[in-house]
């Protein structure tokens, strides 16, 4: 967790540009389409389902061999989405300590830049994909740094860093822009229509793939309190925190998790706002002292 500091006044300016944004999302209604039913009962610790673990079957193999060839013919749009965004997607690298056996255990993860305050970078992830004590991020141009953690819902999945503006010099933050985001029922969005997931496991913005979106609206398997983007792409295999975009480059969601045969689900939008709120109001409280 991040150390204590002044943030009431951060904070609470923060909350105004968030509550203002959430006030231009509408609410997802729960019900709005037919749940996915779940074919697993694994789970992972931040309710995520694990990954490769659902069960081949005929629709599952047609629909990804389908994936395989729009994504095909439709990765120079992907291509030009990625570059489009990418000052606002980073690389996410959580390690432990070294334990008795002399190891560090690590977990990889994409993030996106949600806000910039003039003094802090707040990024976007998948609250599993921070597990551990200590985090860096790999920014838009390449450069390295420490964050610190700020907050971690296991009940969305849905994990903040902070990256102090201390740490870079100018030209590394003149690169860096938060997302533009919507919530993608807003934006009139329906089944079929192009999506574009970018992972950033290995460099910001390293592989950026066409998407279908299936439905707006499903229970996320393995956490029926949560209601999540569910959309087929190549990229679903260990690709969480990254971005979905539409192909005009809006983000409309953050990967959580996604099955072997091009099944993902993504955290929308208006959730991760939510969940921003949350965490402003108890960083706020923890400066007052409450």
């Amino acid at each position: 967790m991040i150390q204590k500091t002044n943030v009431w006044k951060t904070a609470a300016g923060l909350l105004l540009i968030i509550s203002m944004m959430i006030s231009s999302v509408p609410v997802m209604a729960a019900a709005a389409e037919p749940a996915a039913q779940a074919e697993s009962t694994e789970t992972s610790d931040y309710g995520a389902p694990a990954y490769g673990t659902k069960a081949a079957n005929l629709h599952r193999l047609t629909s990804q061999e389908q994936v395989q060839t729009v994504s095909k013919a439709l990765q120079p749009v992907a291509d030009v989405v990625g570059v489009m965004t990418k000052s606002h997607n980073v690389s996410v690298i959580n390690y432990s300590d070294v334990d008795e056996l002399g190891l560090i255990r690590r977990s990889d993860g994409s993030g996106v830049v949600l806000v910039m305050d003039g003094s802090r970078i707040y990024i976007a992830t998948a609250a599993h994909c921070l597990k551990h004590n200590h985090t860096e991020v790999i920014l838009p141009d390449g450069t390295r740094c420490s964050a610190a953690v700020l907050y971690r819902s296991t009940e969305t999945d849905t994990g903040f860093l902070t990256v102090e503006y201390s740490q870079l010099p100018e030209e590394v933050l003149g690169g860096i822009t938060p997302a533009a985001g919507a919530d993608a029922s807003a934006l009139g969005m329906k089944t079929g229509d192009a999506l574009v997931a970018v992972s950033s496991l290995d460099s910001p913005s390293s592989a950026s793939c066409i998407g279908v979106l299936d439905q707006l609206s499903v229970i996320y398997p393995n956490n029926p309190g949560q209601n999540v983007l569910q959309f087929y792409s190549e990229t679903s295999y260990g690709s969480s925190g990254g971005a979905v975009y539409t192909q005009n480059g809006i983000w409309v969601g953050s990967i959580s998790g996604g099955d072997t045969y091009g099944t993902c689900w993504a955290v929308p939008y208006g959730a991760i706002l939510t969940e921003f709120q949350k965490c402003l109001i108890e960083l706020a409280a923890q400066d007052a002292g409450q």
